[in-house]
């Protein structure tokens, strides 16, 4: 009898422990939770507005999904995708404890390879270039971090030279552009 009851305990405890260590609400936990995993077919920018439905800052719970053992690997890969909208200290620290973490799954670090120079890239490009250039060898992340770092200079670029709104009133009004 006393067994049984050490083993609930040890099976209550894994099963919350991912709730309660991060003293997040486990109502919402789960909605978010159920959310990702029951909504296979909703584009990234659907799940986000859903999840903002559910709770105004997910970054917490969406680590708690990530780091959570009993949840599947296609809902963890929802959870990190989705980080890239929220390019804040905390989402930072769980990408890059991702992408260093040798031992888990290599879409999960392929994942946060790209959700991390996605959203981290346009503040401050040197930092991303240097922390993701230390993967560049890495058998099971190194294409994703060429690949993902390229873009991310090619969508910095971009932004960087678009024509100005005074260029497109000009050109509007069919008057010359100056070049710069």
């Amino acid at each position: 009898m006393n067994i049984k009851k050490t083993l609930l305990i040890l099976l209550l405890a894994a099963f919350t422990l991912p709730v309660t260590a991060q003293s997040i609400d486990p109502s919402i936990y789960s909605k978010v939770k159920s959310d990702l995993t029951i909504s296979r077919h909703k584009s990234k920018a659907e799940f986000k507005t859903s999840l903002e439905r559910i709770v105004s800052d997910p970054i917490p719970y969406l680590k708690a999904i990530t780091e959570d053992p009993s949840i599947r690997i296609y809902v963890k890969e929802k959870a990190i995708s989705l980080l890239e909208f929220y390019p804040t200290e905390e989402s930072e620290l769980v990408l890059r404890g991702k992408i260093e973490d040798g031992n888990l799954h290599k879409s999960l670090r392929n994942l946060s390879v790209r959700s991390y120079s996605s959203a981290f890239y346009g503040k401050d490009p040197q930092k991303a270039e240097i922390f993701l250039g230390t993967f560049k060898d890495d058998k099971s992340i190194g294409k994703t971090v060429d690949s993902s770092l390229q873009e991310a200079r090619y969508s910095a670029f971009k932004k960087k030279t678009l024509p100005s709104k005074e260029d497109f009133e000009k050109y509007r009004r069919n008057k010359p552009l100056e070049k710069k």
